[in-house]
């Protein structure tokens, strides 16, 4: 990945309400209504950044039915590789604060 777009990604990660979006995405697909639940922001809040996440390639949508399911872009390697890391990070953190 370029130092720009890992920049890029980082600016994106920078933000907390789509760093709490993204760690949400590692798994299983979730819908809008999933995320927002999961997150506690609105469902306006919610779509607002899942669409930027989209924009720069890191989230993608699969229809189901009526609803979409977003997932982190696994074609996207180099920021999914790097979004693990951070997630690593934060969850050694909150394991040794606990």
């Amino acid at each position: 990945m370029s130092t720009q777009k890992t920049a890029q990604v980082l600016k994106m990660l920078g933000n907390a309400h789509c760093l709490c979006i993204m760690l949400r995405l590692l798994g299983e697909g979730k819908t809008l209504e999933n995320l927002s639940e999961a997150t506690g922001l609105s469902p306006a809040t919610v779509t607002y950044y899942v669409n930027r996440l989209r924009q720069r390639n890191l989230v993608k949508g699969e229809r189901q039915g009526h609803q979409v399911s977003y997932s982190a872009n696994a074609e996207n390697t180099d920021a999914l590789a790097l979004l693990q890391s951070v997630a690593a990070l934060y969850c050694e953190q909150a394991a040794s604060a606990s």
